[in-house]
């Protein structure tokens, strides 16, 4: 099943889409703010053959995850015009200006005196990381009218790469290159949202993304896995966060720890882990259980096992050449010179060509999980994959599992 594609005119830097609403920055100090559900409810009502198909591509992609409705959909009755919808609507030439949305289009400048090298939406507040540090603003909703806060609030110092927000601690992580993988403990209620710095690893660290309780770190030549296990307090009975220990990537693939090697581009989120080799792309699982020790047959206490090797996806092109990557439930994303690949979790690759200026997924978004946006010099495309809907979420080897317990909050 094709990918669904909807194109907005105009040159940006970066995109994020929360809470109904699409946030496009641009190079020349803006943001513009989409009102997404008003114009996605437009353009079903202007196409209804194919309005099921357009919501659930673009602003519900939850729906045909949840365990009900997916029992649902195996219907043959239900389940074939739905798919001969989202094949008719692949078909379709989806674009638009900031004339045909000016309605549910408005620009304000930007809170922040300097281009972010990454942003991340949490709690209604915008994080934004660059050469200058960590900051952060709180956001209202477009729909009220009100402008971005003018004053924004600074957390650290270093040098962030990439920030990125757990779907489920109340906490963020911040990739900040030679200086190291930091966690910020989220407070929502207060004015200094970012509390408790904590460096995770004082080594060099350019991307983050979250397993659970835990967090990945990694750049082009390594990674490393900070592990926490859960807890509950003895005194409360509430589940608490504690950390573990940095685990390299030798473990999480189940290999002797040889000194001063190197392995393939590696990198991981939620359940999945995965490596580079010459072979095309390795997977690994993590279980998101506490260590803890239990007897073997001879009595000796032998450690919880946190990854488990899944296999490896063969592609027919060197990945090797890789230089940034992401994983999402439809799958996992490499980014090359020249284009990006998507390893798709029905086993296809679909490749987008063209350098593009930013790219990114929203692996903690309940409503957007299935959208790739690309940005290009003059124009931003929303890939939407539908294909995942239909696929076992157990057995998939490319990208996370989604389901009745796959942890996503709504609009954190």
């Amino acid at each position: 099943m094709r990918s669904v594609k909807l194109t907005i005119a105009g040159a940006y830097w970066d995109s994020q889409i929360y809470s109904g609403e699409l946030l496009l920055f641009d190079c020349d100090g803006a943001i513009h703010r989409i009102e997404w559900r008003d114009v996605i409810d437009g353009i079903a009502e202007k196409n209804p053959q194919v309005q099921t198909a357009i919501r659930v591509a673009f602003s519900d992609s939850d729906l045909f995850y949840n365990q009900k409705v997916r029992k649902i959909l195996c219907d043959p009755q239900i389940e074939a015009p739905i798919k001969l919808q989202l094949s008719s609507l692949a078909e379709l030439s989806m674009a638009a200006t900031k004339h045909d949305w000016h309605v549910h289009w408005r620009t304000e400048d930007t809170p922040f005196d300097f281009l972010p090298t990454d942003t991340d939406v949490y709690y209604n507040h915008i994080l934004a990381g660059g050469n200058e540090g960590l900051f952060s603003v709180p956001r209202s909703g477009v729909a009220t009218g009100r402008l971005f806060a003018k004053r924004t609030t600074k957390h650290h110092d270093a040098r962030i790469l990439q920030v990125r927000a757990s779907d489920r601690y109340t906490a963020v992580a911040a990739a900040a290159g030679d200086d190291g993988l930091f966690e910020f403990a989220f407070k929502r209620d207060e004015d200094d949202v970012l509390d408790k710095e904590r460096q995770l690893a004082k080594r060099a660290c350019s991307s983050c993304d979250w397993a659970f309780q835990s967090v990945m770190g990694w750049t082009a030549g390594s990674a490393f896995f900070a592990s926490f296990r859960q807890q509950k307090d003895p005194n409360t009975r509430r589940p608490t966060r504690t950390f573990d220990r940095i685990i390299e990537t030798a473990e999480m693939f189940d290999e002797p720890q040889i000194s001063g090697s190197r392995s393939g581009f590696t990198w991981g989120s939620r359940e999945k882990i995965y490596r580079i080799s010459d072979r095309g792309v390795e997977v690994a699982t993590y279980l998101p259980v506490p260590p803890r020790e239990k007897k073997g047959k001879a009595g000796a206490q032998a450690a919880t096992k946190l990854f488990n090797k899944r296999g490896s996806l063969e592609l027919d092109f060197d990945a090797t050449t890789a230089i940034a990557t992401g994983t999402a439930p439809f799958g996992t994303v490499l980014e090359f010179d020249d284009r990006l690949e998507v390893l798709r979790s029905d086993g296809a690759v679909d490749q987008f060509l063209g350098e593009p200026v930013h790219w990114r997924v929203f692996p903690r978004s309940e409503h957007y999980s299935n959208q790739l946006h690309i940005i290009y010099e003059d124009r931003l495309e929303i890939i939407s994959f539908v294909h995942d809907y239909f696929v076992d979420q157990s057995s998939k080897l490319s990208g996370f599992k989604r389901g009745s317990n796959d942890f996503i909050i709504e609009d954190l």
